[in-house]
């Protein structure tokens, strides 16, 4: 049994490093914030390592596989045949893993060295919602990957942490996961920026009311819907300018078609991506969140600790994000001319109190501390080999 205060040592296996990657970012976060009792290792199975240098920095090593990302559907067994001889090497009590291929390859590798596994559900499992917005999803190929990931999932016995409720429901019903085998523990994000970086240093407009938004340039995300009630808004709001932050993805081509059907280019400034995005979003005079999927909405969640309105669609796991909707305002998917409605009444200062009241529920529900203090001690019960499978939750 391991006790509180004694060392565990957690292998954790992700994707990437990316900079730009939510999940990614949230892990280093948590890792750099867990106690000293816990030794870490971390193993990147593919390319983009933006992120290394930070976990170096604190001491903790990392060992890339070498895989690229355009191929893990084929190189997958290879990589956990790989990563199977970094667990004999490294000895961990505990594998943790992140991301679709993170956890199918994490879970096979730990299951051949008998090493329990905590695998974390990021994205929703919905699968319409999966095929409708994320390349390659409805194919054959995706179909039967999802199959091998619940085969997985079942044969490892892994334990899961689930950013969100909603997160939890789908992904057990997408992979036949017991709900008893699942614990919802949203990302932490870490306190308001006290030292703003100045406009002009981050690249954004001077002296005018910005719309900021975050998210790569990808259909899950929503941006063409944004655009849309940006040029609506932009009628009303001749000074407004929009922000979008994120790395090129899926919808880059249609989003830069769509600002020039609508001649938005000298309103809209494409940042891509930028490590200092929480400096962005403290800048905003809105935080507009047009996601039409998400796991959690890390995003909502730094906006709202940084005490900006936000205006978003209503799905579910931002709407857990916002306390039931009400740190925010809400709008139905889609409906571009009431997002539009939503945006111009907060930079008419109308929702100072929803921005209040989500600046102190993200502080309680998101305080980075005590998320790292939670997944640790999720780790320690799974490490326990003597622990029941359910975690009593």
């Amino acid at each position: 049994m391991i006790t509180k205060g004694e060392t565990v040592r957690v292998l954790h296996v992700v994707d990437s490093l990316a900079g730009s990657g939510g999940a990614e970012h949230g892990l280093v976060r948590e890792m750099t914030r867990f106690s000293s009792s816990v030794e870490h290792h971390v193993v990147r199975l593919f390319e983009r390592d933006e992120l290394q240098p930070v976990l170096e920095d604190a001491g903790i090593g990392v060992t890339a596989l070498g895989f690229a990302a355009a191929s893990a559907s084929r190189t997958f067994p290879l990589a956990a045949r790989r990563l199977a001889s970094v667990i004999r090497g490294e000895r961990p009590d505990v594998v943790h893993t992140s991301l679709f291929i993170g956890n199918l390859v994490g879970q096979i590798a730990a299951r051949a060295s008998g090493v329990p596994v905590l695998s974390t559900f990021v994205l929703s499992g919905d699968l319409t919602l999966l095929k409708a917005t994320q390349p390659g999803a409805a194919s054959v190929k995706a179909a039967l990957m999802r199959r091998l990931a619940a085969a997985s999932a079942r044969a490892s016995r892994a334990r899961f942490r689930a950013l969100s409720e909603h997160a939890k429901a789908t992904n057990c019903a997408l992979l036949g996961v017991p709900l008893d085998r699942v614990e919802v523990i949203p990302r932490g994000v870490p306190e308001p920026i006290r030292n703003l970086m100045p406009r002009r240093v981050l690249g954004l407009p001077e002296s005018v009311p910005l719309i900021v938004n975050v998210g790569r340039v990808a259909a899950q995300k929503g941006q063409v819907h944004l655009l849309r009630s940006f040029a609506m808004l932009a009628r009303v709001h001749g000074d407004a300018q929009l922000v979008i932050v994120g790395r090129p993805g899926d919808a880059g081509d249609a989003v830069a078609s769509e600002i020039a059907r609508l001649g938005l280019s000298n309103r809209v400034t494409m940042l891509g991506y930028t490590p200092h995005a929480r400096h962005v979003i403290a800048h905003a005079a809105v935080f507009a969140f047009s996601s039409v999927m998400e796991g959690l909405g890390t995003a909502v969640v730094e906006a709202l600790m940084a005490g900006v309105p936000v205006v978003a669609f209503d799905i579910p796991a931002v709407r857990e994000a916002t306390d039931g909707g009400r740190a925010a305002v809400l709008v139905p998917v889609g409906a571009e001319e009431v997002f539009a409605h939503e945006l111009s009444r907060a930079l008419d200062g109308a929702m100072a109190a929803e921005a209040a009241h989500g600046a102190r529920f993200a502080s309680s529900r998101g305080d980075l501390d005590a998320v790292a203090h939670r997944l640790e001690a999720l780790l320690r019960r799974v490490a326990d080999r003597s622990a029941p499978v359910s975690l009593g939750v």
